[in-house]
């Protein structure tokens, strides 16, 4: 009997075996931004589980290492694809027939069984001492000759993480640090620490590549690449647009009536706006080169937009109202919404 269980690496990704790749890649990462470590900080189970999940897409969405699966229960970088091709015709049962040595007193072959009696399973996926399957039958045909079959280089996974990015952080640059978990060379999973650097102006949704920081090649191919998908965060008073900053501006009534010259706060301090007279609510008038840097187009600004917001100020005495009601003697006959109820009755 084998020494550890099998893993239904199937089962782990919620998919059925007949699942094209499509479907593995896309339950894996649904799974994988659920239970990421760090979308759960200091949670083991969390951890665990991303450890489950990662381990069956890497087997199921490599072709060679999925059939392999699917012919012999499990998966291990020592069965070659002629071992577990010989393991299927033998029924996939211990003590199945299946392989024709060649023996050493004639001409007729003799039949080898399969016997996993005393194979430990527990070298499944990623193990790194060496035995298994290759070793069996290295010994019995003399270094196994004609059954090893030697992939060539391949190269390593890419990986995909998204960052989290303050406003600030992404309006001025800045480095980062993040830890990533990716497979070392003997397959299992590892954290590390990265630093990168963003640079000023980088946008939401933007991707960073850092070549080679992927998971590592097999049989001595490159290494994957990590790509990192920047989520900038939001700001209580700026709203950006691409390389445009937006910002609301309250004034009074009689800023937006006589004109004015205020002041607005910028990404780069506070700076002097113009307001020109008579200046209705939702009014927009921009700010040119105010806005930010870009990172994508060289020596190029984003502008900021100001729209205009009227506040009515309170009413504290009697005088202020008196003021008040002078104002509306003075505009006596003007009705703003006339116009509104016109059309309303066409």
């Amino acid at each position: 009997m084998a020494t550890t269980d099998k893993k239904d690496y199937y089962g782990m990704l919620g998919v059925k075996k007949s699942a094209s790749s499509e479907d593995i890649r896309k339950a894996f990462r649904k799974l994988a931004r659920k239970y990421h470590p760090d979308v759960n900080p200091n949670d083991k189970k969390a951890e665990e589980k991303f450890k489950e999940i990662s381990e069956a897409n890497d087997v199921l969405s490599d072709p060679k290492k999925r059939k392999i699966y699917d012919q012999v229960g499990f998966y291990s970088d020592n069965i070659d694809a002629a071992t577990a091709d010989a393991y299927a015709r033998g029924g996939g049962q211990p003590g199945a027939g299946g392989f024709r040595g060649g023996g050493s007193g004639g001409g007729q072959g003799q039949e080898v069984p399969f016997d996993f009696s005393n194979f430990d399973f527990g070298q499944a996926h990623g193990g790194g001492r060496g035995g298994g399957f290759r070793d069996i039958f290295g010994s019995m045909f003399g270094g196994g000759g004609g059954f090893s079959t030697h992939a060539g280089p391949e190269p390593g996974d890419d990986l995909e993480y998204q960052v989290s990015v303050t406003f600030w952080q992404a309006i001025r640059g800045a480095e980062m640090k993040l830890n990533i978990q990716r497979a070392d060379e003997h397959g299992r999973m590892t954290t590390e620490p990265i630093t990168f650097r963003i640079k000023a102006g980088t946008r939401d949704g933007q991707r960073i590549r850092l070549a080679g920081k992927g998971n590592p090649g097999r049989m001595g191919g490159p290494a994957g690449d990590l790509y990192l998908i920047m989520k900038i965060e939001g700001h209580p008073v700026f709203r950006r647009e691409g390389d445009d900053i937006y910002v609301t501006v309250p004034i009074m009534p009689w800023e937006a009536a006589l004109g004015a010259k205020v002041e607005v706060p910028t990404i780069d301090g506070r700076a002097q706006l113009r307001i020109p007279a008579g200046t209705q609510t939702g009014q927009k008038l921009r700010m040119r080169e105010k806005g930010v840097k870009s990172a994508t187009r060289e020596g190029t600004t984003g502008d900021q937009i100001v729209e205009l917001k009227i506040v009515v100020p309170q009413v504290p005495n009697v005088e202020s109202k008196d003021i008040w009601h002078k104002l509306e003697k003075l505009h006596e006959g003007e009705d703003p919404r006339s116009e509104l109820l016109r059309n309303s009755e066409r």
